[in-house]
């Protein structure tokens, strides 16, 4: 259990794809947040989390307006973000593990060497 949990936090949070991707929902949240935030930026936070987001927001809306709160959109966003940077580790680690075998192999079964370094 403890070990699925480092592994879902390394994936989440340990590599440098997942943790640009982080830094700049971050970075938007707070610019956009509150009363005095940017504009823009709000939006292209929301355009960040667009996949997951869009999909829980729409469930959200569904189940009718006492579900609608400003608790609820935060969690919602802070979910998609985690959610998308472990999708993002999954693709690293994939990525480089076959840059570590030194071949990918193609769908007519042939192989391609690849050099890859991340």
């Amino acid at each position: 259990m403890r070990s699925t949990l480092r592994t879902i936090a390394g994936l989440t949070f340990g590599n440098w794809v997942s943790g640009a991707y982080l830094g700049l929902a971050g970075f938007l949240l707070l610019a956009g947040a509150g009363e005095d935030g940017s504009l823009v930026a709000g939006l292209f936070a929301l355009f960040l989390a667009a996949p997951t987001g869009a999909a829980l927001l729409a469930v959200v809306n569904a189940v009718g307006g006492w579900a609608q709160t400003d608790a609820t959109v935060w969690c919602v966003l802070l979910f998609s973000y985690a959610f998308q940077a472990f999708l993002l580790g999954l693709l690293v680690r994939a990525v480089r593990r076959a840059g570590e075998s030194g071949r990918i192999a193609c769908p007519a079964g042939d192989e391609l060497p690849v050099r890859l370094r991340l």
